[in-house]
């Protein structure tokens, strides 16, 4: 089977000086998790800002914060929510901080999603799923413009 790719991010949305992400349902495949929202371009984050009510401003994923999330992280899964279209999507894509790190410094332009995220929406957070090959993975163009 093929891991599903997609356009590499460079961008976060912060709130309050924070970076935003989903909350996390505990999972068995590590001990605890957490994510963050990644965008490869403007027109993702333009997308998701028009379909949230919080005030955020978009900042770069810089290499410094994907590496020092993950020398912190432990057993920990990191991931990076790729292009998602607003904050209460049903499923998300994510990918490895240490994918998108890699991505970054070989500067290729396309990512491996290893996850998606299943909104419980009774608990208002997500399952964490490994990625397979029979779920949609969606997102935009194959050669991203950065902003």
């Amino acid at each position: 089977m093929t891991a599903p790719l997609v356009n590499t991010p460079y961008y976060v949305l912060l709130g309050d000086k924070h970076r935003l992400g989903p909350v996390l349902l505990p999972t068995d495949l590590r001990s605890e998790g957490a994510a963050i929202y990644g965008f490869s371009d403007k027109p993702p984050y333009d997308l998701f800002l028009a379909n949230c009510e919080l005030a955020l401003t978009p900042y770069p994923l810089v290499k410094g914060y994907l590496k020092n999330q993950i020398a912190d992280a432990g057993d920990a899964i990191q991931l990076v929510v790729v292009d998602a279209a607003g904050p209460n999507e049903t499923q998300l894509n994510a990918a490895t901080m240490k994918s998108v790190l890699e991505a970054q410094e070989q500067e290729s332009e396309r990512v491996t999603i290893s996850f998606h995220l299943m909104l419980d929406r009774g608990l208002q957070a997500y399952r964490v799923e490994k990625a397979s090959s029979g779920l949609d993975v969606t997102n935009g163009p194959a050669e991203p413009q950065r902003a």
